[in-house]
């Protein structure tokens, strides 16, 4: 794979690495060139590299990739995913029990399903609040301390909305983050455990990063086990790089 020599540098370097890469840059080359390092690096263990992206077709775009660059064994030996994949999969979906709110088990609940704007629409009913917010619940998101991010929905009417998913047991998918901080922060071993399981994690699209989603890496970073090939645009911030 031809990569330029700024980009072998930061696919070479064994530690923690940050690249700055703005659109055409290649990024998605460096992510690719370093998946396959990693992966041989794993190759003789039953650890695995994780790969967090931000969309699901960039998730098959760096599948497909991979499969064009490298053996069966290095894609067996990688999981690209969503963040909200990568939870699931990882945190929430193996130690929900933990938690009070789902210790009978949990469903899912995308905002497309009828139920989502149903109950949404009831809370805003409920609380005497414009019916518009229901429409733009599925937007807010979950600071670390759990509180709503700021935005156009009145924290009564989300704190109210996201009560009776939990009194339901269902996940939005602003929790299924949320849920999984509380579970690796609360719980030292989820992050022990995930510190053992992965040497390197790569997220792209890093400005894309939530404060809430960092601070599930960093507790995993406190393990000193696993590194970070982080690679994103700071001129495409969404929350801040």
């Amino acid at each position: 794979m031809k990569l330029t020599d700024e980009q072998r540098a930061a696919v070479c370097n064994d530690s923690s690495t940050l690249l700055v890469a703005c659109p055409g840059s290649g990024k998605t080359r460096s992510i690719i060139a370093k998946l396959l390092r990693c992966a041989e690096e794993v190759g003789d263990t039953a650890r695995r590299v994780a790969c967090i992206t931000y969309t699901n077709s960039a998730v098959y775009e760096i599948e497909q990739r991979l499969r064009y660059y490298g053996t069966s064994d290095d894609v067996d030996r990688c999981d690209v995913s969503t963040i909200h994949a990568f939870c699931l999969n990882n945190i929430l979906g193996r130690h929900y029990w933990c938690l009070s709110e789902f210790r009978h088990g949990y469903r899912i609940l995308p905002p497309e399903d009828p139920y989502f704007q149903e109950i949404a629409r009831e809370v805003c009913e409920n609380l005497g609040a414009p019916i518009e917010n229901a429409d733009r619940l599925h937007l807010v998101q979950r600071e670390p301390d759990g509180h709503p991010t700021k935005g156009d929905v009145p924290a009564d009417v989300v704190f109210a909305f996201w009560s009776r998913l939990s009194s339901e047991g269902l996940v939005d998918f602003s929790n299924i983050i949320y849920y999984s901080y509380r579970l690796i922060k609360d719980i030292p071993k989820v992050a022990k455990g995930l510190s053992c399981k992965y040497p390197w994690i790569l997220v792209d699209e890093f400005q894309d990063t939530s404060a809430l989603q960092v601070e599930i890496f960093n507790e995993i970073a406190l393990h000193k086990r696993t590194k970070f090939f982080l690679v994103g645009d700071p001129c495409q911030s969404i929350y801040g790089f």
